[in-house]
C-alpha cells in the first residue's frame, strides 16, 4: 500500500490512478478516498487521479494535536511536495472543498484549475448550527447510531427510497473508515472555525462551484456566496441533488466535472 511520509512526520495513504496531467481529489468530514471512486475512472484516462485519506480517517493515522483546515491543506501540499508534484488540478468536497481554498490560498501558482462541491465559505446560520447539532450527537452517540441520522443531511429521500441497499452499503463504508469520535468532533470544530470568504477574491486559477439545490448540508446560498467572491469562479447547481451528489448521480456530476477539466488542462 503506498503511504508518504511528510515532513510533519504525519504518514498519508495515497492513490495515483491514470494518466495526464495531475487532478487532486480531497474528501470531506469523516470520509476516505474511497468516495471518489466513480469520479476516479470517469477521469483516470484523461487525468492522473490522486486520492488520498486525510489525517486520521480512513488509512492514515490520528496524531493526537488540534485540527484545522488550514493544517489540513499543509498536508496536502506536503504529501503532493513529497510524491513530486508542484503544479496540479484541484477538485474538493465538503471539507474538501474548504481544504481545497485553503491550498490554493497557500500556493495558488500550483493550482490549474480548482472544483469546489458543496462548499461554503464561512459557517454562519444554518450551516453553523448544522454543525453543532452534529457535534451534539457524536458526543452522545456511537459512530453508527450517528451515520444513520448524520446520512439525512447527505442523501436525498428520493435516493434512500429508491437504493435503499446502497444507502446500507454507504453507512457500511463510512463507519469502517471514520475516524474516532474524538477526531470527528475535531473536523466538526474546523469546519466551525473555517473562514475564508474576505480572502476569495485572491484565488486566480478557473474555478468551478457545484452545489445540490436540496443539499441540506451545505444548501446553495453558501455555495453562490463562494462563487460570487472568486472572480475567475463558474456557479452550476444540480437540481435535486444532495450534499453527495458525486455518490447519488454520477453521470451528471463527471460529466459537467470532466468538461470543466478538460476545458483547462491546455
Amino acid at each position: 500500500m503506498p503511504y508518504a511520509t511528510v515532513k510533519t512526520g504525519l504518514r498519508i495513504y495515497y492513490e495515483r490512478i491514470g494518466h495526464g496531467q495531475p487532478l487532486v481529489l480531497i474528501m470531506g468530514t469523516g470520509l476516505d478516498h474511497s468516495c471518489w471512486d466513480a469520479q476516479v475512472e470517469a477521469y483516470q484516462n484523461s487525468f492522473e487521479c490522486i486520492v488520498f485519506d486525510n489525517r486520521g480517517t480512513g488509512l492514515t493515522e490520528s496524531p493526537e494535536e488540534s485540527l484545522s483546515v488550514k493544517l489540513m491543506a499543509q498536508d496536502t501540499l506536503a504529501l503532493l511536495d513529497q510524491i513530486g508534484l508542484d503544479r496540479y488540478h484541484v477538485s474538493g468536497l465538503s471539507l474538501g472543498s474548504c481544504i481545497a481554498q485553503e491550498l490554493t490560498l497557500i500556493r495558488p501558482g500550483a493550482v490549474k484549475s480548482l472544483q469546489l462541491h458543496g462548499t461554503w465559505a464561512r459557517a454562519d446560520g444554518y450551516v453553523e448550527r448544522k454543525f453543532k447539532a452534529q457535534i451534539q450527537l457524536l458526543q452522545d452517540m456511537d459512530l453508527r447510531s450517528f451515520y444513520e441520522i448524520n446520512l439525512l443531511w447527505l442523501i436525498t429521500p428520493d435516493y434512500m427510497r429508491q437504493n435503499p441497499e446502497n444507502v446500507d452499503r454507504l453507512i457500511e463504508s463510512i463507519v469502517t473508515a471514520a475516524p474516532s469520535n474524538l477526531l470527528l468532533l475535531q473536523q466538526y470544530q474546523a469546519n466551525i472555525s473555517h473562514n475564508t470568504l474576505h480572502r476569495l477574491k485572491n484565488i486566480t486559477s478557473p474555478t468551478l462551484v457545484t452545489v445540490g439545490s436540496f443539499d441540506l448540508a451545505t444548501p446553495p446560498l453558501y455555495g453562490r456566496e463562494v462563487a460570487d467572491a472568486i472572480p475567475t469562479s463558474r456557479y452550476t447547481e444540480f437540481k435535486g441533488g444532495s450534499h453527495l451528489y458525486n455518490l447519488e448521480h454520477p453521470e451528471e456530476f463527471n460529466r459537467i466535472t470532466l468538461e470543466f477539466l478538460l476545458s483547462h488542462s491546455q
